[in-house]
């Protein structure tokens, strides 16, 4: 039984990851969804860390996004983060780069709705 509340995008999109001891890496997601991101391409033993993942987007549609996270699982693969806060702006760009990627866009507004996002706050500096 699927056990997760988002869609998952299978996407590749680069990344950098600082963990809170100040060790810094360059990633590349699996698959990202509203809430969180698997991620390749990091060290072992990561596992219930925190964590701010910058992510890219080039192409037609550059951008960057980052987002305080949560390492919830690793495995020989990389790891899964879960997305605890982001910049309220940064959230509408992203979701609506994802969209962009779904048949039924509507599954992520549906998401929205049910409060199945990051907390969102205003990061911009007046």
């Amino acid at each position: 039984m699927e056990k997760r509340k988002n869609v998952r995008v299978p996407i590749r999109l680069s990344g950098h990851m600082s963990l809170h001891d100040g060790e810094h890496v360059d990633t590349e997601t699996r698959d990202v969804s509203l809430q969180g991101a698997f991620v390749e391409r990091v060290p072992t033993g990561i596992s219930d860390r925190s964590c701010v993942l910058t992510l890219f987007a080039d192409g037609e549609e550059v951008f960057s996004i980052t987002v305080d996270g949560w390492v919830v699982h690793e495995n020989e693969r990389g790891c899964g983060i879960e997305f605890e806060s982001m910049d309220a702006r940064d959230f509408e760009a992203f979701k609506a780069f994802l969209e962009t990627r779904l048949p039924e866009p509507q599954l992520l507004q549906r998401e929205v709705a049910l409060g199945r996002v990051p907390m969102l706050q205003d990061w911009m500096i007046s």
